[in-house]
């Protein structure tokens, strides 16, 4: 056994000591010298642009140089503060899990086809509501082909191929409990019966077919513009008094017909119980009430005044009591009647059964 001196000792802890600190003066001297390191790279790191304001589908514009120190202007500054002060005040919308609606009580080839047209168009322009749902009666299924006329058994099986090709939801219902009861199938009863399927999304925005798509971008703001009903909240204002949306009750025991232009909420409340809300837009609001119009909305490429950017994001088509869409004060009905026959090549839809 070795004894130590208390000399040894002594050296022993100095030496500890000495080791210790000399270790920390190393550990400190590399945190600042990575600290410095770090300061040196930002300041010579060039200030990123300023952010862009970036339009519906356009790329927002990059500044370097001279336009960067225009930015910085007096001028351009009191723009920017009175931009900043209007978007503040403005609406704000409301983000959610949307989707676009159309349907069908009967099956009316032209009136598929149209359908047909617009789901194509959503889906080459870009929209941000990326569901789109058909709905139908499910007996158009169960139907044995020989008791279809030719011109509506094409126009289904053109709507199936394009459901894989644009991404259309076919949504079938059954009505049966309503034809049972001697009823006859309206949209208003196949929405009635259907719109349980609309629990998923936040809204669904159902426009009427036969109609056609101008603006997408429009289309889309009328979701993304104003604040949404959605589900009745005591501490939300908007949701039992908006400005953009007026409250309009489901009734299909008094409507044949659905409005043109109708938002649906449906959510699960206490109990068990099913929440289903419908409004219309308020037509009276500029800039919002006339997104969608009917064709007196429209104007001619021909008129004087015609501007791209008054014209709607979706026209819906007026029809007479057989339901033939008229061609007369409608001048959308050419470009229409194109963008039919390429979505449904092969049938004719010139029938004076069908539009007139």
């Amino acid at each position: 056994m070795v004894l130590l001196t208390s000399s040894t000792v002594s050296v022993i802890i100095s030496t500890g000591v000495i080791c210790t600190f000399t270790f920390l003066l190393f550990l400190s001297g590399y945190v600042l010298q990575q600290q410095s390191v770090r300061s040196i790279q930002h300041a010579i790191r060039p200030p990123p642009p300023p952010d862009p304001v970036v339009g519906h589908g356009m790329p927002g514009p990059s500044f370097h140089g001279a336009e960067q120190e225009l930015l910085l202007s007096n001028d351009a500054t009191d723009k920017q503060q009175k931009r900043d002060t209007t978007h503040s005040q403005s609406p704000q919308p409301t983000p959610g899990n949307f989707a676009y609606l159309q349907l069908l009580s009967t099956p009316d080839p032209s009136n598929i086809c149209s359908a047909i047209l617009f789901f194509k168009q959503l889906a080459a322009n870009g929209t941000a509501v990326q569901d789109r749902l058909f709905m139908y009666p499910r007996e158009w299924d169960l139907m044995p082909t020989k008791e279809l006329t030719e011109p509506v058994s094409t126009a289904l099986s053109l709507l199936r191929a394009a459901s894989l090709e644009y991404g259309i939801w076919l949504l079938p219902i059954d009505m049966t409990l309503a034809t049972a009861e001697g009823y006859a199938p309206t949209d208003t009863k196949l929405l009635r019966l259907g719109q349980i399927q609309f629990m998923q999304y936040d809204s669904v925005l159902y426009v009427q077919t036969p109609g056609l798509l101008l603006d997408t971008g429009k289309l889309d703001a009328m979701l993304y513009s104003r604040p949404l009903p959605l589900r009745h909240d005591k501490n939300r204002p908007d949701s039992f008094n908006n400005e953009a949306w007026i409250p309009m009750p489901l009734r299909p025991e008094r409507d044949a017909v659905l409005p043109p232009v109708y938002l649906i909420t449906v959510n699960s409340v206490e109990n068990g119980h099913i929440e289903a809300r419908g409004h219309i837009p308020n037509t009276a609001l500029p800039g919002f009430g006339s997104l969608v119009t009917g064709p007196g909305g429209v104007l001619s490429q021909e008129a004087e005044e015609f501007s791209p950017d008054e014209q709607p994001g979706y026209v819906y088509f007026e029809q007479d009591e057989d339901g033939h869409v008229q061609w007369a004060q409608n001048p959308l009905f050419g470009p229409w009647r194109v963008g039919q026959n390429e979505v449904c090549e092969g049938l004719d839809l010139d029938d004076a059964m069908h539009d007139r």
